[in-house]
């Protein structure tokens, strides 16, 4: 991420990146300087999605469902968004609405884009959270 990040510091992508790497030893540097990256690109899919995965790597995932869906918002066709809005639902017991998400998760993945998680597990999650 650092060479694109060289050539131009405002891509949403290359700054999530860095911020991203950067962040596993400093998490509340990560997160101010994702807000502060976000507060000039609000609708970045990709600093939305990096935040979100700040705060479910502390577990905050309130916060992470809230940035995910702001992900999810200016990019909803994107699989991967799909399923980490799903993922936070899930972890915050909203069982129905996450089993909403995986399955147009699942659907987005078999479009043009495919996703970056394992279907057949996504599949058993759907089948676990049937009443």
């Amino acid at each position: 991420y650092q060479q694109p990040y060289d050539a131009d510091p405002k891509d949403p992508t290359a700054q999530a990146g860095v911020i991203n790497t950067r962040g596993k030893s400093n998490p509340a540097q990560s997160e101010s300087q994702l807000k502060i990256a976000l507060s000039g690109q609000p609708e970045s899919p990709a600093l939305n999605l990096a935040l979100g995965n700040l705060y479910a790597a502390q577990g905050r995932w309130s916060e992470a469902q809230q940035a995910y869906f702001n992900a999810y918002s200016a990019d909803p066709e994107n699989p991967d968004l799909i399923f980490n809005l799903a993922v936070s639902l899930d972890h915050l017991r909203q069982t129905k609405l996450a089993a909403q998400y995986y399955a147009t998760a699942l659907r987005a993945a078999s479009g043009a884009r495919a996703g970056s998680f394992d279907p057949a597990q996504v599949r058993n999650r759907l089948l676990e959270l049937q009443p």
